[in-house]
């Protein structure tokens, strides 16, 4: 029979003070833990959230400082779209009555700076004699004739820049664009557009609203929503597992202290900091309490062990404390360094989840080596039944068996894993990446339904900016620089624009009208002088050029409008774009949300790889030093790299995108999964140290450790499964993906490692220390 080392450890010199202090004053410890708590909750109510999409940017990517910059050059130009659908057609008397009243309703809010309608944008009218700019309506209001609906129908879908851009050219729908006074007021200006567009609506008329102001609007009530249906059925599901873990009420209500005061501390911190929840970081406290109820789950469980084997109370909680101590340091800081891997990630609220779900663990992880030996020490023993001990115990029964079986038959079942590997793994390049709201939400969520309704009526929801700074006042005017656009309009029209906006498409219908109408003068003209008595002409007329031009005319923007979904199709744009703007112009570039997007996208796959491998380092690093074994720590890892890449070849199968949310998979997955690793081979180095049969060895670590680990994986599993309950699509995917990575990751433990172990006859190094 061999025995264990009993050399003291570095975690008896540091820790074992710490929890027989806590033995010693549980009362303190418990007041204390209240203290802190009721200071950290006091901040919550400050907790802000925000769902605006422009504040989760790298402030340091090219391509949002280049969208800032156009911004401050050329003013907001996020709108909002209030679209309005009449099946039977919008030009009818009455259809058109209630869009003027609609479109003078939003005028006159005090939070709108701008409305552009089908009555008030501005039409270029010319005859032989004059050129006048005009509201498209007839005095800026709706026809009412049948005379006048028909010469406005004519005069609307007849228009170059007003065809399907306030009408579209089914005749069916009208759009009413709306832009705020105020950016940084982007929900309550939503709220207030809805509220009176919807007051329009009716069985013949459908009212939807499209833009980031209602995109961001959805995203507050949809996490509202899905918070107040997370948190509770979270809280049912850990109960359940947890009573059927331990059927004892104590073992229900001690892991339950350390998630709950966990989730206070790290919400409270946050506010603290002033870092508001965002799309991703509300379902923090969901992540945390399926996390952290994992050591309270193995610490009772082993403390119920040393119970049944015969030690009074203190002894047991002594013998726990000692045994669990390096397993709950080690998955804690694991897991921490697949949260912190996060940092790496593109968008802001990653990198904040990141950090604060890592200050969440690490709060567990000190509540579970003080909190829960300080509630032992006051409440009463649990009373365990001898037929519930483990080798009798249904699960760890099971456990036995499945570890048997895969000790006779090590290398079948290792061929199996590696050829299951191969198979999923090669998929894994064909996993697409999204960066989209639309893709974040999903295609059922009404946001992004109102979005769709305006591609398929109107020229499209996304815009693509382009700034062409000549750096030279006036330069805008020269009828090369113009034609140099027309030909870059053209381009993006073959390249999947449906719509562009510019000075020299103003500059051409001005050339048109001023020549009585004359179709082959929409062109630009070659004299640069009448090019600017054209531009003089339209603003003295009362014509607007907005972000077309600057005023001194040095720079202006190419709007265009299209309705590319994809991110390879935006990444396929911006690169064509962008070669064509080298090659044709100097100082022209692309500013807009096509271009964020795009980068987005690219940082995402570089972000993914970073993240993938820092959390396995750091993970790998960690294990080796706390387990003092090179060898421990390297097939820790090999489950979880396994998992890593079935996980993906599911993503590439499945057609799941990589996005904001999934982007946390895989370093969620190395820091929580290897934590079945950890419990798995610390107990198996322990009963190996006192048993001559290893295979004998590797099952009663199944047994015990191995029921801890089952219990752990069906918390998290139905923590996180629970997502997929969410509104948006991308938790949904990310419940699912993390559900399975954690049963997938636990099973790999109890199969992989007891196969390698058995089929190598690996040696570790002697533990220090030990129950």
């Amino acid at each position: 029979m061999k025995t264990t080392n009993s050399r003291r450890s570095v975690f008896d010199a540091i820790l074992a003070p710490v929890y027989r202090w806590a033995l010693a004053h549980p009362i303190l410890v418990l007041l204390f833990a209240a203290a802190i708590t009721a200071v950290l909750a006091g901040y919550i109510a400050r907790l802000e959230i925000d769902v605006d999409f422009t504040n989760y940017l790298n402030r340091r990517d090219p391509a949002v400082v280049a969208a800032e910059e156009a911004s401050d050059r050329y003013g907001s130009q996020l709108r909002s779209m209030v679209l309005i659908e009449a099946p039977d057609g919008i030009f009818r008397p009455e259809v058109l009555a209630r869009i003027d009243a609609l479109e003078g309703e939003l005028e006159e809010l005090p939070l709108v700076a701008e409305v552009t309608g089908p009555f008030n944008a501005k039409v270029i009218r010319g005859t032989e004699t004059a050129v006048t700019i005009s509201s498209v309506g007839p005095g800026g209001a709706a026809p009412t004739t049948p005379d006048e609906i028909e010469v406005y129908r004519q005069r609307v879908l007849g228009d170059r820049t007003l065809r399907d851009y306030v009408v579209s050219s089914t005749g069916t729908a009208a759009a009413i664009y709306v832009l705020p006074v105020d950016n940084d007021e982007m929900v309550s200006f939503a709220e207030t557009i809805e509220e009176v567009a919807l007051k329009y609506a009716s069985d013949d008329l459908e009212i939807s609203i499209a833009g980031l102001a209602y995109m961001n609007l959805t995203l507050s009530r949809s996490m509202r929503r899905d918070l107040g249906l997370f948190i509770p059925l979270v809280v049912v599901a850990i109960v359940a597992v947890l009573y059927a873990a331990f059927r004892w009420h104590w073992g229900v209500l001690i892991p339950f202290a350390v998630v709950g005061l966990s989730v206070v501390w790290t919400v409270g911190l946050m506010a603290i900091a002033s870092v508001p929840l965002t799309v991703l970081s509300f379902i923090l406290p969901v992540v945390l309490m399926a996390i952290g109820i994992a050591d309270g789950i193995h610490v009772l469980s082993r403390y119920r062990e040393e119970i049944r084997n015969g030690n009074q109370k203190e002894e047991a909680i002594l013998r726990t404390m000692r045994a669990m101590q390096r397993p709950v340091v080690m998955t804690s800081l694991t897991t921490a360094a697949g949260f912190l891997a996060l940092l790496n990630a593109y968008m802001v609220p990653q990198r904040m989840f990141g950090l604060f779900t890592t200050a969440g663990i690490l709060f567990a992880m000190v509540l579970s080596l003080v909190l829960i030996p300080a509630i032992l020490r006051l409440v009463k023993v649990p009373t365990i039944r001898a037929a519930k001990a483990p080798k009798h115990h249904p699960v760890a029964s099971s456990l036995g068996a499945m570890v048997r079986f895969v000790v006779r038959y090590r290398w079948f079942v290792l061929a199996g894993c590696v050829a299951a590997g191969a198979v999923l793994g090669s998929g894994i390049s064909m996993v697409d990446i999204e960066t989209s709201q639309r893709a974040y939400v999903g295609e059922g969520h009404p946001a992004v339904a109102s979005l769709d309704r305006m591609d398929e009526l109107f020229s499209g929801a996304d815009q693509i900016l382009i700034e062409i700074d000549t750096g030279v006042p006036g330069r805008l005017k020269n009828p090369e620089v113009l034609d140099e656009m027309v030909a870059l309009e053209a381009f993006l029209t073959e390249h999947g624009v449906n719509k562009t906006i510019s000075l020299a498409g103003i500059v051409r219908e001005m050339n048109q009208r001023f020549h009585a109408d004359d179709p082959a003068y929409y062109a630009v003209p070659d004299d640069r002088s009448l090019v600017a008595q054209l531009l003089l002409l339209f603003t003295f007329q009362g014509g607007s050029l907005d972000a077309m031009a600057l005023g001194d005319y040095s720079a202006g923007e190419v709007i265009g409008f299209h309705s590319l979904k994809t991110g390879e199709e935006q990444v396929d744009l911006v690169r064509d774009v962008t070669a064509y703007l080298d090659e044709h112009f100097e100082g022209a570039e692309l500013v807009g949300s096509t271009r964020i997007q795009s980068s987005m996208l690219s940082s995402i796959a570089r972000s993914q790889i970073t993240s993938l491998f820092t959390s396995i380092g750091a993970a790998g690093i960690i294990v080796v030093l706390l387990m003092s074994s090179v060898v421990a720590g390297l097939i820790s890892l090999l489950p979880l790299l396994f998992t890593v890449v079935v996980t993906f070849g599911v993503m590439a199968y499945a057609g799941m995108p990589l996005d904001i949310a999934t982007l946390m998979i895989s370093s969620i997955t190395i820091g929580i999964g290897i934590d079945y690793g950890i419990h798995y081979i610390e107990r198996a180095r322990e009963e190996m140290a006192i048993a001559d049969d290893r295979a004998s060895a590797l099952i009663r670590a199944a047994r015990t450790a191995g029921r801890g680990i089952f219990y752990n994986a069906l918390s998290l599993a139905l923590g996180f499964v629970i997502l997929l309950l969410s509104t948006f699509q991308a938790m949904r995917h990310f419940g699912l993906l993390t559900t399975m990575t954690m049963l997938i990751s636990a099973g790999a433990a109890l199969v992989v490692i007891p196969a390698i172990l058995s089929a190598f006859r690996v040696r570790f190094r002697a533990r220090s220390g030990g129950p």
